[in-house]
């Protein structure tokens, strides 16, 4: 059936006051000025990953081998934690060091671009090293073919990381992730551009159990995710163009037969949202809608349906004062491991929760070289599934901090911050407060 002009345009205004309503309902690559403080990268995984390959202007330095421009990296950080097990009761302080070693290569090819990024974290602690220590290491490339009306971007993000230990008595869980990415876009015509996509992220634990409960297998957390969909996009002002994004993602969770361990499950969304362009006031994307997510047939999970959004924006009010915001609303996975008690089995919380949060920044500008930054964040972690705990877990995490930026040459720069987190939980012992201190100097050249 043919909608009337006055239709359609009846349900765009009431599409764009449903993303309106979404960006004030309770709801990050690393830049040189960047308001995550360290120690973050948990909460950063809640956000949409980027795979924007970064331009030649993002870097300082000037080492060549031909085309090739080689940017060795090294940044060093000292901070002090309140809380670093994050308990509820008996909390225990420390110094951690982190040093980031790295090294990036860009070649341009006429009007394409290739890069590979490594870089590793070496991050010590002043005390319980058996149990906080760690190293890991991240290998990122990525091409971009700029064919005119059709460009194609593929690249893959390899690491090999840890899960924090959650008591004095628990280590770290290590693991090897993959996440290979390509899209595809063409441009119909001046308004008009379409773009498929696909993810693959493949995460494996290794076998080396935690002396708290030896019987738990960090295996059981292994799986593999396949995300695939199309957008279209439609620009009707120079710098504005609003999407349909239709996406649909098959997750497959190892399954050794134990309870809450079959998670297989599909999801498909419809989701309507906004792109504005780099050379805008207001840069980013923002969109949401409709998610379902249905479980294999003989799962004991719940499905789930419901509303879900990703935003990513930033607002430059003047030359000097910008403000970012980084939100989502989605359904994510709880760690089979990490969701039981000594002596109980898996499943004390449910299969997932509903999280929704996001982080506001403000970044003023005394100076080229001085920036001052403040920030805060607000996290809601609804679980849909009561588990072997009995009843429904919800936490609320508030967190705000303000830190300073000295950039004392192109390639150079010191950052110095304060964090504070309050979690509140309505299940025991997962409470905790945190006051973080933390002072980072980088090398970029």
């Amino acid at each position: 059936m043919r909608l009337k002009k006055k239709g359609c345009a009846s349900l765009l205004i009431a599409g764009c006051a449903f993303l309106l309503l979404l960006l004030v309902a309770p709801c990050q690559s690393q830049a040189q000025e960047s308001v995550i403080t360290p120690y973050e990268n948990r909460a950063q995984e809640r956000m949409s990953e980027s795979n924007e390959v970064q331009t030649l202007a993002d870097l300082p330095g000037n080492i060549h081998v031909g085309p090739l421009r080689i940017h060795p990296s090294v940044s060093v950080t000292e901070a002090y934690t309140s809380n670093i097990f994050k308990e509820e009761h008996h909390a225990k302080g420390s110094w951690i060091t982190s040093t980031t070693p790295g090294i990036v290569l860009q070649l341009p090819i006429q009007r394409h671009f290739f890069q590979v990024d490594y870089h590793a974290d070496i991050i010590e602690s002043e005390r319980f090293h058996h149990q906080y220590d760690a190293t890991s290491n991240f290998v990122n490339s990525g091409l971009n073919l700029d064919f005119n009306r059709l460009n194609i971007l593929a690249g893959n993000n390899w690491k090999s990381d840890s899960t924090p230990p959650q008591n004095i008595n628990d280590i770290r869980k290590t693991y090897l992730e993959n996440h290979a990415y390509c899209d595809v876009s063409y441009r119909l015509a001046d308004r008009y551009m379409v773009t498929g996509f696909y993810r693959n992220t493949n995460r494996q634990f290794d076998d080396h159990r935690s002396p708290w409960d030896p019987t738990v297998d960090p295996q059981w957390d292994n799986y593999m995710e396949n995300d695939m969909g199309v957008d279209l996009f439609y620009r009707f002002m120079p710098l504005t163009s609003v999407l349909f994004e239709y996406g649909y993602t098959h997750r497959n969770q190892t399954d050794r037969g134990l309870p809450d361990t079959d998670r297989d499950f599909d999801a498909q969304r419809y989701w309507l949202g906004f792109k504005w362009e780099p050379t805008a006031k207001i840069v980013g994307t923002i969109k949401g809608g409709y998610y379902q997510r249905n479980y294999a047939g003989g799962s004991t999970s719940q499905d789930w349906s419901g509303v879900a959004m990703e935003g990513d924006l930033q607002y430059k009010l003047t030359s000097y004062d910008t403000f970012s915001l980084n939100a989502f609303r989605k359904p994510l996975e709880t760690s089979v491991n990490e969701n039981q008690t000594h002596g109980f089995a898996p499943g004390l919380y449910g299969t997932y929760y509903i999280s929704s949060g996001g982080i506001l920044a403000y970044t003023h500008k005394f100076t080229y070289k001085i920036s001052g930054i403040l920030n805060a964040s607000y996290y809601n972690d609804n679980y849909q599934e009561t588990g072997t705990l009995g009843k429904r877990r919800i936490d609320n995490r508030v967190a705000a901090g303000a830190s300073a930026f000295y950039r004392i040459q192109d390639w150079l720069a010191l950052k110095l911050g304060y964090q504070f987190t309050n979690c509140e939980s309505n299940a025991e012992l997962e409470s905790y407060r945190e006051s973080l201190f933390f002072g980072t100097l980088s090398f970029t050249f």
